[in-house]
């Protein structure tokens, strides 16, 4: 079937060059576990019997899921719109919506990969367990798809390298490592704490934690509902952009 060839073909895309796409999140995370767990040992995470290093792997784990899954659907695009064979997977007997489920899919599939990788190879410097594998699953799953529709989205609307870049950069970037990452986001000002609540992968990233340490700081059944409705959003929009071909078929 097209649709779980696309996913092979994607899967291969991610797995070949498996030293950039798996190692190169694990040594970011490795750096950031090594600097900021040592120099900042001593911040008070906000959640009683949980040092900062114990704080910060649920944080570094997610956002590689979140990068990477924003990077495989983004940049699959793009170089096939660069080099001209997104004409191939256009001309095969596959619906717009089966192809970007297939994209999709993909992209769920190496965020996940790589933040079991990423908790793999950190989970040994905090007493780190999983205490809710379902909220753990939820948060990873959706959060990749999250960012894996925004992905396709930039893929289908940019031209060129820089766009997506920039795109990245102002957009991606910012909202994911604001969302609580680093820090616990009761430790905010009233304003800056509600300016804060307005970025969805701050949901993300708190139940994602949750499902780790056993407390958050926000209503963990809420956000999922939250963090679903967001995800159907994103992703329609995408399939109606693929549908309608804009930036690929004209």
């Amino acid at each position: 079937m097209p649709f779980f060839a696309i996913i092979k073909k994607e899967v291969y895309r991610f797995s070949s060059i498996w030293v950039q796409t798996m190692v190169g999140p694990l040594s970011t995370a490795l750096l950031y576990q090594l600097i900021f767990a040592h120099q900042l040992a001593s911040v008070n995470t906000g959640i009683p019997g949980v040092d900062y290093a114990t704080f910060l792997i649920p944080g570094l784990v997610i956002m590689q899921v979140l990068l990477n899954a924003f990077g495989n659907g983004s940049s699959s695009l793009i170089q096939s719109k660069y080099t001209g064979n997104i004409i191939f997977v256009l001309m095969a007997p596959v619906s717009p919506m089966s192809m970007y489920l297939a994209y999709l899919c993909a992209s769920i599939l190496r965020g996940v990969a790589v933040g079991l990788v990423v908790y793999l190879g950190i989970m040994w410097f905090g007493q780190i367990m999983v205490v809710h594998l379902w909220a753990v699953l939820y948060y990873a799953i959706l959060g990749a798809a999250i960012t894996g529709g925004l992905g396709l989205i930039a893929g289908i609307l940019c031209e060129k390298f820089d766009q997506l870049g920039g795109f990245q950069s102002f957009v991606m970037v910012p909202l994911i490592y604001l969302s609580g990452i680093f820090f616990n986001i009761q430790h905010f000002s009233p304003i800056w704490k509600t300016l804060a609540m307005l970025d969805p992968f701050l949901y993300i990233v708190d139940g994602f934690r949750y499902g780790f340490v056993g407390q958050a700081n926000f209503g963990v059944i809420h956000g999922a509902g939250f963090v679903l409705c967001f995800a159907l959003a994103v992703n329609i929009v995408g399939i109606v952009l693929l549908k309608r071909g804009v930036k690929i078929k004209h």
